[in-house]
């Protein structure tokens, strides 16, 4: 499992403010420690002149003048005192190695020095035992403000300041850069709905705009072959019409009553079979205009009218459900859907289900139901089980294909299922925000 973001935004987001962040606080890092290096050379300069100026002006004086000296030069951060004896104490072992070579420079040669306590990193605290011409040793104890060597806090407010700044700023730029990505694969989910859509706005990088307009030229290409092959079914169905308007009469004037029927029937099938296929050809189920839909106020209007024909369909009790739609295409799907299971089965009955996502119709009715490796075939054009759904009772085999095409354009779809209990149920899924 990839600890990445799935989206693009997400990954250059985490990749450029990532990098830069990390390089900011590397920068960040070398300054304090360039810093803190230069004020500990700073401070180790000063307090060793400052030990070699005392040392020198407690030995030039006599015997019982030094105490007093010594005491007239302590201060809060630097303590002077005169013993006799030495200490046996090592000095600490962390220590701060440029601060004893200054002192020793400072103070010159032939001073003997014992260090007790030397500063250490984070802690720029000494005691020195400094021995004088009369032998005894002046002890110096001091230690640097903590303030000098102290983080500086306005340093990390600037820091925090500028990390938010660069995670803006790079969080703005991808974004400006993602985002004609994301509307051009929002562009390409919607094709399929609606043709007629408007050109995807060409803006955006280089690379992004000249995507988005191959994506209007192949839009604009495929409007345009549509609506060639609409010209062209257009054309062939007026053609067609005629001559089986010609040879209908024709039949018509056959003296054998056997014959005619015959050639009746075949010219109804034949006029069947073509506006069948035009209409599935054509596209006329997701033609319409998406607009507001009441589907509860659809379903009812359409039991009544099948109520009206003398079949018996029955709409279990529910809820309002609106949503979007294209009402006549919707409305030929159920109705396909209503047809097939009073055909074929008996005692059909409308169902609606929804959740936060999706809304599902169920048709269900008490026929023989389908084999299970016939479930989906029956959705292709044209496709017909013979031992029941033959030309005398189930026309041309493209009702469940428009069924499905019109599910599809609304970005749905559209399934069948055996019952447990026996009958067929068909399941109309559509999106809420169809």
């Amino acid at each position: 499992m990839t600890l990445l973001p799935r989206t693009l935004f997400g990954r250059l987001v985490l990749l450029l403010a990532g990098g830069l962040i990390l390089t900011q606080l590397i920068g960040a890092a070398m300054h304090l420690a360039e810093r803190q290096k230069m004020l500990s050379t700073t401070v180790n300069g000063e307090f060793a002149q400052r030990i070699a100026a005392v040392y020198r002006a407690i030995d030039h004086q006599a015997a019982a003048e030094r105490l007093q000296l010594a005491q007239l030069l302590s201060s809060p951060r630097q303590q002077l005192s005169i013993e006799t004896l030495a200490p046996k104490a090592p000095a600490s072992h962390h220590t701060d190695r440029e601060f004893l070579p200054r002192v020793h420079a400072a103070l010159g040669q032939g001073v003997a020095l014992q260090p007790l306590v030397i500063p250490s990193p984070g802690d720029f605290s000494f005691d020195l035992y400094l021995q004088l011409k009369s032998s005894d040793w002046l002890r110096v104890r001091g230690t640097a403000p903590p303030e000098i060597l102290a983080l500086p806090l306005h340093h990390f407010i600037t820091l925090g300041v500028m990390l938010i700044m660069v995670f803006l700023l790079v969080w703005l730029i991808v974004r400006m850069t993602v985002r004609p990505l994301t509307d051009l694969a929002s562009a390409a989910h919607a094709l399929g709905e609606d043709l007629k859509r408007p050109p995807l706005a060409e803006n955006g990088p280089l690379e992004v705009r000249a995507a988005a307009q191959a994506f209007n030229a192949m839009q604009q290409r495929i409007r345009s072959g549509i609506e060639e092959r609409e010209r062209f079914l257009a054309a062939v169905s007026h053609d067609l019409k005629t001559p089986v308007t010609r040879l209908r009469l024709r039949s018509e004037m056959l003296a054998d009553p056997q014959l005619r029927e015959r050639f009746v029937k075949d010219l109804d099938e034949m006029q069947s079979l073509l506006g069948g296929a035009l209409d599935f050809l054509h596209g006329k189920a997701v033609d319409e205009a998406i607009q507001p839909l009441d589907l509860t106020a659809l379903l009812e209007s359409m039991v009544d009218d099948y109520a009206d024909l003398g079949q018996e369909v029955q709409l279990q009790p529910q809820n309002l459900c609106q949503i979007s739609g294209r009402p006549q295409a919707l409305r030929r799907a159920l109705g396909n859907l209503i047809d097939n299971a009073l055909k074929y089965g008996a005692e059909v009955t409308i169902a609606v289900e929804q959740d936060e996502r999706h809304l599902r119709i169920t048709v269900d009715d008490r026929g023989p139901g389908l084999p299970e490796s016939e479930l989906e075939r029956v959705f292709e054009p044209f496709y017909r089980l013979e031992s029941s759904r033959n030309r005398e009772t189930g026309g041309v085999g493209l009702g469940l294909a428009i069924v499905r095409q019109i599910a599809r354009g609304h970005g749905g779809d559209v399934v069948l299922m055996n019952r447990p209990d026996g009958g067929l149920r068909a399941v109309l899924s559509l999106p809420q925000s169809a």
